[in-house]
């Protein structure tokens, strides 16, 4: 199962590449988001918050910007990462599903 996925997406490289780099801008911006929520966070004296943003980014990042109505920002660019990391996973799913 697992060769012929990966024959799939090496066989059709030119959906491989633009579906990677869908990935990795959406995966940028939802970690990215998760800095700036800690910044966000450790600058409005929430240092649990910030702290753990800091060591676990998105993952409590993202609850606090949902929680938080000063982390528009931040909720802004993850809300968008998702976006790209859903439609590229979509995208991959098609390309496995064509092929």
């Amino acid at each position: 199962m697992e060769q012929e996925i990966l024959q799939v997406f090496l066989a059709n490289q030119w959906l491989t590449i633009p579906i990677f780099i869908v990935l990795v801008i959406g995966i940028t911006l939802f970690w990215f988001g998760g800095l700036m929520a800690a910044l966000t966070a450790l600058g409005n004296d929430r240092w649990g918050w910030g702290l753990s943003s800091i060591v676990l980014g998105p993952i409590t990042g993202f609850p606090y910007a949902l929680i938080y109505k000063e982390a528009t920002y931040p909720k802004s660019l993850m809300i968008k990462g998702l976006l790209f990391l859903l439609a590229g996973l979509v995208l991959s799913l098609i390309a496995w599903a064509i092929a």
